[in-house]
């Protein structure tokens, strides 16, 4: 049995090494297709399905995430994209920069999935909720007030949805 939380980091750093390997534009256009997801989970899925609870919405919440982090992870590889040369890592800053971002996508997108499913009260068996009895069910409980989904909700997602949008546009061009 693994802790949540060590669960947690063994993929933060996973993606952080990922990140190293594929370098900073990369993991910029993942940061802006986290972006779009959390605002089509938040913001347009309410609109079309109006309040949807439990597995559900945790399953149509994941399949947005999954679907925009694959799309996010795939889109510099179209051939288009990378003959343009925008995507090569030049120097060790772009690696350096590409681990701290692909971690950070690891915190947005292991840690939004993990909220949802918390959010959901935790429908599979194979996922115990956290204890709040012991010092490391703690630890994840405050870890899980601190994920995206969490603190990113308002008038701070359209700001980042426009930040995201200034990204694409230093990123493709």
């Amino acid at each position: 049995m693994v802790l949540l939380n060590v669960l947690f980091t063994i993929f933060v750093v996973l993606f952080g090494i990922i990140g190293a390997v594929r370098g900073l534009r990369k993991e910029l256009v993942v940061i802006v297709s986290g972006i779009l997801a959390l605002f089509i989970i938040q913001e347009v899925l309410p609109r079309l399905f109006g309040s949807l609870s439990g597995t559900k919405a945790l399953y149509l919440e994941l399949m947005v995430l999954f679907v925009c982090g694959f799309l996010g992870y795939q889109t510099p590889a179209f051939r288009c994209f990378f003959e343009s040369g925008r995507f090569n890592r030049d120097t060790p800053i772009e690696v350096i920069l590409g681990a701290v971002f692909g971690a950070v996508n690891g915190y947005w997108m292991v840690g939004s999935a993990w909220y949802f499913i918390d959010k959901a009260g935790y429908p599979f068996a194979w996922i115990i909720a956290p204890d709040a009895g012991t010092e490391y069910g703690q630890q994840a409980i405050e870890l899980l007030n601190n994920m995206v989904p969490k603190l990113l909700t308002g008038n701070g997602l359209y700001v980042a949805v426009a930040i995201a949008g200034l990204i694409v546009i230093g990123v493709m061009i």
